[in-house]
């Protein structure tokens, strides 16, 4: 299966390629070793839409990120429509098929999104801190489905020193393939809907 490698290991390391003169967001996922297992790259069609990632329209532009395996195959893509006030974001798998959907909640003191199935079922929440760069993905009975943090508790310190490099945690427990795929989609998503913000 595609992104297997990627899908079934508990830590995944997130590397965002910085530029001065970046139309498209993208990223390189490794192991802890500093291994390479992947990447995460936005399509930004058309030469206005890659100019309109230049202004503080930026904030509500649409956006497709696909997910790469070490074979370069598209595994998972999360995308957006046009966004006005709350983002809603969307994961579907290669097939076109949607897994399920972030829904931004606004007017809250702390970043937060509901997890939604494809049926449109609240199933989790992801919850967090931005100032300090740590999230925490919990199931519709708050049982911790992953995290998104600079910090690792393999290294018992701070692991990076900006919110351009981080760490996504899936706990063990986590069996079922789609919310293990929503789960390391989920640091992405936050990327994509906040860091925008203060780009």
């Amino acid at each position: 299966m595609s992104g297997e490698n990627i899908l079934n290991r508990e830590y995944v390391f997130v590397k965002e390629l910085v530029g001065y003169f970046k139309a498209a967001n993208a990223y390189v996922l490794t192991d802890e070793a500093g291994n390479q297992i992947g990447e995460v790259k936005e399509d930004v069609p058309g030469f206005f839409r890659k100019m309109m990632k230049f202004t503080d329209y930026k904030t509500m532009m649409p956006f497709k990120v696909h997910f790469y395996d070490e074979n370069a195959q598209v595994y998972m893509t999360l995308w957006r429509k046009f966004s006005f006030f709350r983002s809603n974001v969307f994961l579907d798998d290669a097939d076109g098929r949607t897994l399920g959907q972030f829904k931004q909640k606004i007017f809250t003191l702390k970043p937060k999104f509901w997890l939604l199935n494809m049926e449109g079922q609240e199933i989790g929440q992801v919850q967090g801190n931005w100032s300090g760069w740590d999230f925490k993905m919990v199931d519709a009975q708050e049982q911790p489905l992953g995290q998104v943090t600079k910090k690792w508790a393999g290294l018992g310190k701070e692991l990076f020193t900006s919110a351009d490099n981080y760490v996504i945690t899936r706990e063990p427990s986590v069996r079922d393939a789609d919310m293990r795929k929503l789960a390391l989609a989920a640091g992405i998503c936050i990327d994509m809907v906040l860091k925008e913000k203060g780009r």
